[in-house]
């Protein structure tokens, strides 16, 4: 009877240690999640700065394409 005390208590610290590591590493995903949802919307913030300056840089300097673009910032 002891033997198999013993073996259960073995096992039950067994089981702990594994939820612990599994806590663990739930909480890593959870971090790295939250870290790429941040980067993510710095990402989209981009996006939209960068389409609209295209679309105002458009506007501006028409549908010329690259020589009127360049030739625009030699001008004085």
């Amino acid at each position: 009877m002891h033997d198999a005390f013993e073996a259960a208590q073995l096992e039950l610290t067994r089981w702990k240690n594994r939820e612990e590591r599994l806590v663990g590493s739930v909480k890593e995903v959870e971090e790295e999640r939250r870290r790429l949802e941040e980067e993510l919307v710095k990402v989209e913030q981009q996006v939209s700065y960068y389409g609209s300056l295209t679309r105002d840089m458009k506007r501006e300097f028409g549908t010329r394409g690259l020589p009127g673009l360049l030739s625009s910032f030699r001008k004085p």
